[in-house]
């Protein structure tokens, strides 16, 4: 959430899958923790919620252009926060302070001055004394919205929250933390900013598939970076719960990319497990007539049914590459096949049609082979991916073995291996 840093994140998952974490487990585990008392202050409607220990540590990853940042927090840098973007017309952050925790030796001074600095600012700002009911410490909310701070306060008056909103609970307890940032998936339009990766993607695909994607996103920070887990209920709608039987496998395309790559993504595909499991997502999405027509209509168009083109190739690997020279689809075939010049591609259009649109190009038109890869592209982007320089060492950069997916745009990689989903920073690898 530093500006637009966690919202890329949603565009990772658009064909990432794990354990969604739902079921009799996850309600034991909550059961056994300690619900974070802030969470009170998180209204029920609520689309993110961000907690800490220590609001240094939890306000440095919201957007660094937020008026919040304005507001002297010495006195509460380690004081626990919970962070909540709200949609009220606009997306509205809720910024909860345990005023029971200041560095101050006079807390009620450094209450009192916090509450000084927001008026000054124009935010709209309360202190919400302890509730020995409810044993809460005293509060302090600051949000930019009166109708927001209306909103909290009948949350806590009424003993309702987050807490209530369906499989919120779930979440939280696949946090197993009481530090994480939680995203609300049917958000996602609304989380997104403008233009969010709009280079390699359509905001109306990203968006689409997130909301159906899972029910919450959970994001639980480690060592090195975040470890993710979507939670969900049972339908097959969700493509969380399909792909997580898929067996994982290794991700070779490191070993054939370029040195400027700007996005890239590879998705392992084991057959006949993986056909039967996006053909029951479509299904349960009722898009499988449309999936069959457009397949269909590629046999017709190409004399080759595309599901007999995957079964003869026995595609092990799909992947997407934006790089410098511009953008290609790519499959790997479980025999290498030897390089072959730039041609015309008489399988336009079967990439998408079987693996989704997010692997969909405006232009498809040529193909070459290429270090045991077919390549798919403009006839100028094919070029200039098999001519492009790339290290000595290529695959070292990027993970690989036992992975089901990875997904790198810039500084960030997202991968799926047998231990789950793990988002990087500033990767080296």
């Amino acid at each position: 959430m530093r500006k637009k840093a966690y919202f890329s994140l949603l565009a990772f998952l658009c064909l990432l899958s794990a354990c969604g974490g739902n079921g009799g487990k996850t309600e034991t585990v909550l059961q056994e923790r300690r619900i974070p008392e802030l969470i009170a202050a998180v209204p029920s409607d609520a689309l993110a919620v961000l907690c800490y220990d220590r609001c240094a540590e939890g306000l440095a990853l919201y957007d660094s252009t937020s008026v919040l940042h304005q507001l002297d927090l010495s006195a509460f840098k380690n004081t626990p926060m919970a962070l909540s973007l709200c949609y009220n017309g606009s997306l509205v952050p809720v910024l909860a302070l345990d005023a029971g925790r200041t560095e101050a030796v006079d807390s009620a001074s450094a209450v009192n001055g916090l509450l000084g600095q927001a008026a000054a600012l124009r935010l709209k700002a309360e202190y919400i004394r302890p509730d020995l009911e409810a044993k809460r410490r005293g509060i302090v909310i600051i949000t930019p919205s009166n109708a927001q701070l209306t909103a909290v306060r009948r949350h806590l008056t009424e003993y309702t929250s987050i807490l209530d909103a369906p499989l919120f609970r779930q979440a939280l307890a696949a946090a197993a933390s009481d530090q994480f940032i939680i995203f609300r998936n049917s958000g996602a339009a609304r989380l997104a900013p403008k233009g969010w990766m709009a280079s390699f993607f359509t905001r109306r695909d990203l968006t689409g598939f997130l909301q159906t994607f899972a029910d919450w996103t959970v994001l639980t920070p480690d060592a090195d970076g975040f470890t993710v887990t979507p939670v969900s209920g049972i339908s097959d709608s969700y493509f969380n719960n399909l792909m997580e039987a898929l067996p994982p496998a290794d991700v070779k395309f490191g070993t054939v990319l370029p040195d400027t790559v700007r996005l890239a993504m590879a998705l392992s595909v084991t057959q006949p497990e993986a056909r039967a499991v996006f053909e029951r997502y479509q299904d349960a999405s009722t898009q499988l007539t449309r999936y069959r027509q457009r397949l269909d209509d590629l046999k017709k168009a190409s004399g080759k049914d595309p599901l007999l083109w995957e079964k003869e190739l026995d595609i092990r690997e799909v992947a997407l590459v934006h790089f410098n020279g511009g953008a290609v689809s790519m499959v790997r075939p479980a025999r290498a096949v030897q390089d072959r010049e730039p041609g015309e591609n008489p399988w336009q259009g079967f990439i998408p049609a079987l693996y989704g649109s997010a692997f969909a190009l405006a232009d498809d038109s040529a193909t070459a082979s290429f270090g045991g890869w077919h390549i798919y592209g403009s006839e100028a982007a094919v070029r200039a991916f098999v001519e492009a320089p790339r290290s000595e060492e290529p695959a070292s950069k990027w993970p690989g073995k036992g992975c089901r997916f990875v997904f790198r745009n810039n500084d960030k990689t997202l991968a799926w291996d047998k231990k789950g989903i793990k988002l990087t920073w500033n990767s080296n690898q």
